[in-house]
This record gives C-alpha cells, sequence and structure tokens, in this order.
C-alpha cells in the first residue's frame, strides 16, 4: 500500500474525510512531526532535552484505531478488485519506455480517482494492474454497502475505458484477509495477506474483458442477486470452466457484461 499519509491525502482529495478519518490524519501528521523532531535531537541538532520533552509531551496522540489494524494484524471481511488492461503485454511489444510512460499515466490519471471516489484503497500497483480494498477500516460501511461500492467501482472502470485502447478487465472476490505490517524499520510496508488474494491473482488470469469476473460459488457468487446494484436487466451473466487453477478450489468463472461494452 502507499504510505499512510498518501492514503489519506488521495482520500481527501478524491472521496471524503470523516470523524475518524480526521482523527488518523491527525495522528498521522503529529507523528510525522514528532519523528522530525527525535531525529534531529539524536543527531545533536536540538541540544535542549527540556524542548524535546515539551514537544513530545503535545505531539502524543492516541492511536487510532486504524493504526491499530495494522499493528494487531487485525482480520476483516472485505471485497477485492483486481483491475488490469486487457492484452497489456502484447499491445506494449516493440514500444520505447516513453511510449509506455505515457499511456500508463494516461490510464493511472483516470482510473486512480475512480478507485477512491468510490472508497476503495490501492492495495498493490503492478504495472498496469492494481489490486484494491473495499471494506473496513477504509471504507466503514455495514455489509453489503462496501461490495455496493466496489462493483460501482468496477462498472465505472469498464465504462471509462471501452474503446479507449485500454479495455479493462475486473475480477472481483469477497474473503477475509489479515491487515498486516512488515515488522522492522528497514521496510515498513502495509499490506493485507490471505488466501483470497491468492485466489483473485488467479481469477485475474482468466478473466474476460470488459467484464466483471468472479467465482462461481464464491462468497461474491452467495451474495446474489439481491444484494448487488446489477440485475439481469442491467447485465447478462454467463459462466465457464477455468480448470483447476493452482491453488484455488474453484473450478467455474462467472463473469457480467453490460449491453454495449462487450
Amino acid at each position: 500500500m502507499p504510505n499512510l499519509n498518501q492514503i489519506y491525502s488521495l482520500k481527501q482529495e478524491f472521496y471524503e474525510l470523516n470523524v475518524k478519518d480526521r482523527m488518523v490524519k491527525n495522528y498521522l501528521e503529529k507523528s510525522e512531526a514528532k519523528d522530525i523532531l527525535k531525529k534531529a535531537f539524536d543527531s545533536g541538532s536540538l541540544n535542549e532535552r527540556r524542548m524535546f520533552s515539551f514537544i513530545n509531551e503535545n505531539l502524543n496522540p492516541a492511536k487510532p484505531d486504524l493504526i491499530k489494524y495494522f499493528d494487531e494484524g487485525r482480520e476483516e471481511d472485505v471485497v477485492l478488485l483486481f483491475i488490469d488492461i486487457t492484452s497489456f503485454s502484447k499491445t506494449i511489444s516493440g514500444w520505447t519506455n516513453s511510449k509506455m510512460k505515457n499511456y500508463l499515466d494516461d490510464y493511472y490519471k483516470k482510473i486512480i480517482p475512480i478507485i477512491y471516489r468510490n472508497g476503495g484503497e490501492i492495495e498493490k500497483l503492478m504495472g498496469d494492474g492494481i489490486i484494491c480494498v473495499f471494506g473496513k477500516p477504509f471504507l466503514d460501511l455495514p455489509n453489503p454497502q462496501h461490495v455496493y461500492k466496489a462493483e460501482t467501482c468496477a462498472e465505472e472502470a469498464i465504462k471509462k475505458f471501452h474503446g479507449s485502447g485500454k479495455n479493462v478487465k475486473v475480477a472481483i472476490h469477497k474473503g477475509t484477509v489479515n491487515y498486516y505490517k512488515v515488522p522492522g524499520e528497514h521496510y515498513g510496508e502495509y499490506t493485507i495477506i490471505g488466501q483470497p488474494i491468492t485466489d483473485l491473482y488467479r481469477l485475474e488470469s482468466v478473466s474476460k474483458s470488459n467484464a466483471i469476473n468472479f467465482y462461481d460459488g464464491s462468497s461474491y457468487d452467495h451474495l446474489g442477486w439481491d444484494y448487488s446494484i446489477f440485475d439481469k436487466s442491467i447485465v447478462s451473466c454467463r459462466g465457464f470452466e477455468s480448470g483447476k487453477l493452482q491453488g484455488v478450489d474453484f473450478t467455474k468463472v462467472k463473469y457480467m457484461k453490460f449491453p454495449g461494452y462487450i
């Protein structure tokens, strides 16, 4: 994930900050200021111990619940999206790095605001591939409201890039993950771990273009049409045998396509 300061700057720009979000942002700003002052003191730039003690006491906010999700490795049921450009490797074959940069620049400028406007959080960027998370602690909505947000994001992404030379495919999956902070001081990454991540990678590898793809029999599939923003008048839903994907129990994939966006 991006560092937490960046996460909340993006969320503030493209979505909204509620009371809990503002508490987190305030905590991050004060913690960052305290770290800078501590480094300055340790290096000898600040030689007044009394000054540091005063600043330390005034920049010591209570740790928000969101930070505890990572520190404590908390478990949460979330919705995951894997969005990527169809046939990306084939499209960029033979391109210069400069041309590839311009292509990806345009893609990111359009796709990142879509994710954040719908309350998603980016877990990983891998070239054209983006994994994003919808659910607590970033999106504090009751089930199945976070599912609706993820579906809206997926629909917007497909329609935004259709016919642009960057047609996308979207894999959607729902399951329980653990939030995780890499231990130590040398590589402070925040991330998520769990079987749903493996399932999502496998699903993306067989996903259809301009469609929302999901596993038959998965937690997302079991929500049924009653818990989806989509119905049969909006999308057509089909399925196909995916074979035995390594590390995955699912054998069939379903995909939804929107009329006019085949």
